[in-house]
């Protein structure tokens, strides 16, 4: 495992950003991420929920940019997720299942899951056509 970490969490809503979205947000360069600049701007670009230390493919990938940070996000009210949070959780753990083992990916999924649920209390799974519920 190299030195670089991963943080997940949920994008902040501002006047920049408008829609929600899981952020997961790569270092590239451990001094700029580290200092209290870089710090302050992971903090305006997410509410950090989980943090991990990268692979070193993923190290390599990192030391190429010529930015700190690298962000992925996952639009949450757009397609393929479509408003569904297991849907969002479920691509996430998908797109790290090369990187990442199983017991860390659910350990990630569950700190996203409780993060969004204590901040959205009154959400509910949308309905979808391939769920069956006999009684």
């Amino acid at each position: 495992m190299g030195e670089l970490k991963v943080y997940y969490g949920w994008a902040r809503i501002g006047n920049v950003r408008k829609k929600r979205a899981l952020s997961v947000v790569f270092e590239n360069d451990r001094m700029g991420c580290r200092s209290d600049r870089g710090q302050r701007c992971l903090r305006t670009i997410q509410d950090t929920v989980f943090e991990r230390c990268q692979t070193n493919e993923e190290e390599k990938e990192g030391k190429q940019q010529n930015r700190i940070f690298t962000e992925y996000s996952l639009f949450f009210d757009e397609k393929p997720i479509n408003g569904s949070l297991e849907r969002c959780l479920l691509v996430n753990s998908d797109a790290d299942k090369n990187n990442v083992s199983k017991d860390m990916s659910e350990r990630i999924s569950e700190a996203l899951r409780n993060a969004f649920l204590f901040s959205n209390p009154e959400y509910k799974e949308p309905y979808s056509q391939l769920e069956l519920k006999f009684e």
